[in-house]
């Protein structure tokens, strides 16, 4: 029965197509549905081809501007180290950075462990209040929005 079931698996994934291999556009089932005319049908792949072209530069531009932006950004830190470098004394510049390295202890490493913590969460007011969001006031804070006096009544 193991047999049968491995096999079955095998030639079920068989018939599996790559992405772009499910649907050329225009698709058979988009011709016969809308009636496309030859001329339309070459018309529908030339515009095709274009578009892919457009976005496969698309994306390559965007792993330019990525590279880009990281430089930029190193960049833009070097300059505020030796900023801080300069206006800061030499103790203050030590204290400085050992208040740094403490606080990149402190905190995990997202770069390389990306479920850390999760990407682009959001927290409202009510996880705030719950103390669930990093950046929560103070315990003795009084609550952002405090019920109205009838609403706690009820």
């Amino acid at each position: 029965m193991v047999l049968a079931l491995t096999m079955s698996a095998f030639a079920g994934n068989q018939n599996k197509k790559q992405p772009r291999e499910k649907c050329e556009f225009p698709c058979e089932q988009m011709v016969k549905n809308l009636n496309l005319s030859d001329k339309q049908v070459k018309q529908l792949k030339e515009a095709d081809e274009t578009f892919d072209a457009e976005v496969k530069a698309l994306r390559e531009k965007s792993k330019e501007f990525q590279k880009n932006n990281r430089e930029s950004m190193k960049a833009a830190k070097a300059r505020r180290d030796s900023t801080l470098k300069s206006v800061l004394t030499k103790d203050q510049y030590i204290q400085y950075l050992e208040q740094k390295i403490k606080r990149l202890e402190r905190r995990p490493d997202v770069r390389f462990d990306r479920n850390a913590r999760p990407m682009n969460k959001r927290f409202d007011g009510k996880q705030m209040r719950q103390g669930r969001c990093p950046m929560s006031p103070a315990s003795d804070a009084p609550a952002i929005n405090p019920p109205a006096p009838d609403a706690a009544a009820k």
